[in-house]
């Protein structure tokens, strides 16, 4: 049975001498078939980990899998291939040419 995977990982973001550090060593494990919520106020690391799991952005440390794939090791062609075939986003904000269709604006990313 396939499964997410998140083993200790963090995820830090530097500005100059600062870190925030958006996620620190977060474990856990979701099983195909299962309903899952990722819920915590704003700022508590929601979106970052969701960013990790769709390829989007890199960990600092541990490791991210998906059934067989081990999405941290994958290199950026790898990593293009994943979000292309076996990820899928629905975007909080929408990123369209406002002058495009919604059809245009599908077809403009292949």
């Amino acid at each position: 049975m396939s499964q997410i995977k998140f083993s200790n990982v963090t995820r830090e973001y530097h500005s100059g001498n600062m870190v925030i550090q958006a996620l620190n060593e977060v474990s856990f494990e979701v099983t195909e078939g299962t309903f899952t919520v990722i819920l915590g106020p704003s700022g508590s690391g929601k979106s970052t980990l969701l960013n990790l799991l769709g390829g989007m952005d890199r960990v600092t440390n541990g490791m991210i899998s998906i059934g067989d794939k081990i999405v941290t090791r994958l290199n950026d062609s790898a990593l293009t291939e994943y979000r292309r075939n076996d990820i899928g986003f629905v975007f909080q904000f929408y990123n369209i040419i406002p002058n495009l269709t919604a059809y245009e604006n599908i077809e403009f990313v292949q």
